[in-house]
């Protein structure tokens, strides 16, 4: 599934609980405790911790993007694009 496909499901799940386009501020107050969360993981190594609060972030971002209804897989292949002076030819 490319990124839009999941920020879609994403936004179907919002929509269905009545949350599409709500509580952002919210949802950047989650993303931050999340981030401390997978801080501590890293530095504990512990792994299962650091997959579970990359999830929860990604979902997190994934809210946000539906919310602004963002196109991941256009910024994903300019991104992309980005990098190539970084790789040697």
């Amino acid at each position: 599934m490319n990124l839009n496909g999941y920020r879609d499901e994403v936004e179907n799940f919002l929509k269905e609980i009545d949350n599409l386009g709500k509580n952002t501020n919210q949802k950047i107050n989650w993303l931050e405790k999340e981030f401390v969360l997978l801080k501590k993981a890293i530095v504990n190594s512990d792994h299962s911790s650091i997959s579970h609060q990359i999830y929860d972030i990604m979902y997190l971002l994934f809210e946000i993007s539906a919310d602004y209804h963002c196109d991941l897989d256009k910024e994903w292949k300019a991104g992309n694009k980005k990098k190539e002076k970084y790789l040697k030819k």
